[in-house]
């Protein structure tokens, strides 16, 4: 336990990043709708949900792999994607129980899910151009 509260009160730039994005990720989805522009393409609004959880899970791997890059294992890659669901899980239900401009969407979920696997790709794709 103490080694793992020392690595994370280590300086590194990409925990920083990945709780700012994910704090940021979080204000945006609570904040009441109608502050936001409105688009009315529904295409378009899944579509924002894959991207942010692309770069969600992303992130949070990359973090990962830089902060303990020699035992990395599918093991790890389950529990952040699982993460990054129930996360976005959890959003979408503070979205109904304590906003009144949204409501919880399974379809928000399932894009959501999508973006997170797209960002697993996206890991696996850059670890194999850098290693090359």
């Amino acid at each position: 336990m103490t080694q793992l509260i020392k690595k994370l009160s280590e300086p590194k730039p990409l925990l920083l990043i990945g709780v700012l994005y994910t704090l940021l990720v979080t204000i945006a989805f609570l904040f009441p709708k109608s502050q936001i522009p409105q688009v009315n393409i529904l295409e378009l609004d899944k579509l924002v949900h894959v991207l942010i959880h692309g770069i969600l899970s992303f992130i949070w791997l990359c973090y990962w792999f830089s902060t303990d890059k020699y035992h990395f294992s599918n093991k790890i890659v389950f529990v952040i994607l699982s993460v990054c669901f129930l996360y976005g899980l959890a959003i979408e239900a503070s979205q109904h129980l304590f906003t009144l401009s949204r409501q919880f969407d399974a379809f928000d979920i399932l894009a959501n899910s999508i973006g997170s696997l797209i960002g697993l790709l996206a890991f696996w794709i850059f670890i194999r151009v850098k290693n090359q």
